[in-house]
């Protein structure tokens, strides 16, 4: 009884996670910050929520709803020119959303294991999982489509790893630190119920 139990509660929480990235990836404003040239993202923080309250399996489950939505979004209501060109590849669109529930979910394994402070293990994965998607989609983009991504930066092709490089110490860094704060607080309860 006690196993049916937690698969359901797990199941539940896995369609109710999947439902709040679909509507954050396809309802303006709810998952994205248009702010051209990049639109901002708190999505991966639902994801976060998910390694850290169901493990790493079910975050990159989660992270691939993200990025398989993303991706469909990409082709049927692209934010701009740039989402079309960008996040049709799936390598941009789905790789660094599935990393984000692993990373978050993996090192938060390793963290309270060794430390025994679930919050603080909370908070670095948030933040390291955050980074992950950042610096992720900022590589896949420099490496497949460096020429254009300068071009709609107006920057020169040997200045666009500075301007990424400032890009992750801004967008990046704002949604590490929301996903540093926010995940945990979500998170922790749910973990609670999960064990009640």
């Amino acid at each position: 009884m006690y196993q049916r139990g937690r698969k359901s509660y797990r199941i539940s929480i896995l369609g109710i996670l999947s439902a709040i990235i679909l509507v954050q990836n396809f309802v303006p404003l709810l998952g994205y910050i248009p702010i051209p040239p990049l639109n901002p993202t708190i999505i991966h923080i639902t994801v976060i929520i998910a390694a850290l309250t169901l493990g790493t399996k079910d975050g990159m489950i989660i992270g691939g709803v993200w990025g398989f939505s993303r991706l469909i979004k990409a082709f049927v209501a692209p934010a701009s020119p740039l989402d079309l060109l960008l996040f049709t590849n799936p390598i941009i669109s789905i790789v660094p959303r599935i990393l984000v529930g692993f990373v978050a979910g993996y090192v938060f394994h390793l963290l309270k294991k060794r430390k025994g402070k679930e919050s603080i293990a909370m908070i670095i994965s948030s933040i390291l999982a955050s980074l992950t998607n950042t610096i992720l989609v900022l590589f896949f983009i420099y490496i497949f489509y460096k020429d254009d991504y300068a071009m709609a930066l107006n920057v020169d092709v040997s200045s666009l790893a500075k301007a990424l490089g400032a890009i992750v110490l801004t967008n990046g860094l704002a949604e590490a630190i929301a996903a540093g704060i926010i995940a945990p607080i979500v998170a922790r309860p749910l973990k609670r119920f999960k064990t009640n």
